[in-house]
């Protein structure tokens, strides 16, 4: 069982990720065949003179009935709990408290919940148990924050981490770090705080190769942006998290992101996207039984109708909004109702235990002091004993290490040095296959190719072809960047010749068709890898050039006036869409003089500047308007410094590919 579901998303503001609790749970439904192996356990119990073996069975007896009888699932658990503590069996003790705190959890008092989670706390305090303790602290942070105590909860958190800082298991610290950015992010409201903890988060993710956590850490970033009003910046970290969804098995969390980022699309107008990513979730919320989830996408859908005016179908989702928030309410109330007048006879009990268990502690501390005295100079000179052994070891340990250190530092510079040399290689064998720029200039004159890799090898590409007085170009954006980039790169390219040189199609729309077609047999729609594609087919015969779009604009000048021609809303590829897409084609009449440029978002997406924002369309148009008088080798120029002059001594972003030409 879970105790809470671990997501980080607007869709469940609130809920933090419960580390793995420390014991292992055994959940049963309420069925004929489990009745019947209550009796037997029972029988056991009563027949047994084994201790640890009657503990248990009260143990998992509490574990049959928590799903069909809550408040028997605590009488069971009280007696595994006090049967271990009579017997002395303080791990089964411990292990039975960490259970009555989950199901005290579940019915909603928390304060019990807490009270035995420091019961446990105690244990592996006393006991040493460091790592279980780390979870402890974890699970103690999480019930602080729910109660509204959120400087106790960060303190647990930091105690938690400071654990843990010293262990191999990345992926439990990058759920702490997760938890603690939820929090500065949800109850303080510190943005800033809250996006270095997820930030370091997703570090500790990626290098434990924890797809999980990465997919998480990212949603949790695009949810920090959004809350601050940073559409763009959510936007950019959603699409990076929407790129581990084919790598995880795990329906609740990827409804819950693509319900947040639904929201994110209907806030920034984008309506039909956000429609579709609602109904998206609703169907893995469904195969995940999230009935939470399903809620806030029914109320989603119910508000993006009604801001595009379609109220019919607002008032449907409404419907169905109020009808699964009836019967989730109505849920949990019969649950804790069920299991409330039981909660207060045993916690009457628990509070006459714990009045009997101090009065024995006094009795226990009147110890004979010489006695007491000797054992405390035994103990000063045994630890004096052991710090001079762990000085020696660890002087010893230290030159060890540094020896070691040595020799894997000398493999690590061989294996980077050769990783570099098989990149520059493989960017070699890249251009190599490309289309040479200068073959532009020598069919236009006037014309630039202005492309700059974010890493070694390029994930954005233009492509050309001549054919009697047709020329065709295009600018391509492919998913990502870096190696994965480059293999689309590589695909994108032959296919495009394969649709132009062998099947002799020349129109910018159905090469869009066929490419869609042909990328999707391809990866077998496995895969959510795509391109964005801007494509144009210039008749110099004609002296008319027709465009096509897959999510990208076509901005040309005309007697030095701006106008875009835009693209449809889905790219080729990507399984958000359905397969058979239709690209729309649009025809401009040239004049002499006429500018005109294809371009994918890398230099758009440029963060720099004053404030460290994008470098934004509005910003790209107004570069272009005032390079109009230049020729197209100086625009070129101008362009590169100006991007290089805004990005400052940020890192670059993304792949820039821009294409200028002039009629």
């Amino acid at each position: 069982m879970q105790f809470f579901m671990p997501m980080l998303c607007g869709a469940f503001q609130g809920k933090l990720i419960l580390l793995a609790l420390l014991f292992s749970l055994t959940v049963h439904s309420a069925s004929t065949a489990q009745r019947t192996e209550t009796d037997s356990l029972l029988h056991i119990f009563e027949t047994s003179s084994n201790d640890s073996l009657r503990i248990e069975v009260m143990y998992n007896v509490a574990s049959i009935y928590r799903q069909e009888d809550m408040a028997k699932a605590l009488d069971y658990a009280n007696q595994s709990m006090e049967l271990a503590e009579s017997k002395g069996y303080s791990s089964l003790e411990a292990k039975a408290a960490n259970y009555i705190g989950i199901l005290y959890a579940e019915i909603g008092d928390l304060e019990q919940t807490l009270y035995y989670f420091y019961k446990v706390q105690s244990y592996h305090e006393k006991n040493k148990e460091y790592e279980n303790l780390s979870r402890v602290y974890n699970n103690v942070g999480l019930i602080l924050k729910d109660l509204k105590r959120p400087d106790e909860a960060i303190t647990y958190f930091k105690k938690s981490l400071e654990l843990k800082s010293s262990s191999e298991d990345l992926s439990s610290l990058s759920i702490t770090y997760n938890n603690i950015g939820l929090l500065y992010n949800e109850q303080f409201k510190q943005y800033h705080e809250a996006h270095w903890h997820y930030k370091r988060a997703l570090e500790l993710a990626k290098e434990s190769e924890d797809q999980l956590g990465i997919f998480i850490s990212l949603g949790s970033l695009g949810q920090n942006y959004f809350m601050k009003g940073q559409y763009d910046s959510s936007e950019y970290y959603y699409n990076a998290a929407a790129n581990y969804m084919n790598d995880i098995d795990e329906n609740y969390h990827i409804a819950g992101f693509l319900s947040d980022f639904a929201r994110l699309n209907s806030a920034q107008g984008e309506y039909n996207r956000a429609v579709e990513k609602y109904n998206f979730s609703i169907r893995r919320a469904l195969q995940g039984d999230g009935k939470v989830i399903l809620k806030e996408n029914y109320k989603g859908l119910a508000d993006t109708y009604q801001a595009m005016g379609m109220l019919e179908k607002s008032m449907e989702f409404y419907k169905k909004y109020i009808i699964i928030q009836e019967e989730i309410h109505d849920a949990d109330k019969n649950e804790k109702l069920a299991a409330i007048e039981k909660s207060y006879q045993i916690r009457t009990k628990q509070n006459e235990i714990e009045l009997l268990r101090k009065e024995s502690e006094i009795l226990d501390l009147k110890l004979d002091q010489n006695t007491l005295l000797m054992y405390w100079l035994v103990g000063i000179l045994f630890l004096v004993a052991i710090i001079v052994v762990l000085q020696y070891r660890k002087i010893k340990f230290r030159r060890q290490t540094n020896e070691i250190l040595q020799v894997q530092n000398k493999e690590i510079v061989e294996k980077n040095n050769n990783i570099m040399n098989s990149m520059i290689y493989a960017r070699n064998i890249q251009k190599a296959i490309l289309p040479d720029g200068n073959k532009l200039k020598n069919v236009f004159g006037d014309a630039f190719v202005f492309t700059e890799a974010r890493d070694v090898v390029n994930g954005d590409f233009y492509w050309f072809t001549e054919h009697e007085n047709k020329v065709i170009v295009a600018a391509v954006d492919c998913t990502g960047h870096g190696v994965p980039a480059a293999f689309l790169n590589v695909m994108g390219n032959s296919l495009l010749n394969q649709i132009i040189h062998e099947l002799k199609i020349m129109t910018p729309g159905k090469i869009l068709y066929e490419l869609n077609k042909r990328l999707l047999a391809t990866l077998k729609s496995k895969s959510d890898a795509g391109m964005d594609v801007v494509i144009c087919l210039f008749d110099q015969e004609a002296k008319k050039l027709t465009f096509s779009g897959a999510k990208r604009p076509l901005y040309y000048f005309s007697n030095k006036e701006l106008k875009i021609l835009k693209g449809d809303y889905y790219p080729v590829g990507g399984n958000l869409f359905d397969e058979n897409r239709e690209y729309s084609e649009h025809e401009v009449a040239l004049q002499p003089n006429d500018s005109i440029y294809l371009f994918t978002d890398g230099a758009i997406d440029q963060f720099g500047g004053n404030n460290n924002k994008k470098f934004m369309y509005s910003r790209f148009r107004e570069l272009l308007y005032t390079i109009q008088d230049e020729g197209m080798e100086k625009q070129h120029e101008m362009i590169k410094q100006q991007l290089q002059a805004w990005k400052g001594d940020n890192e670059q972003t993304d792949d820039i590919l821009i294409v200028g030409v002039r009629i």
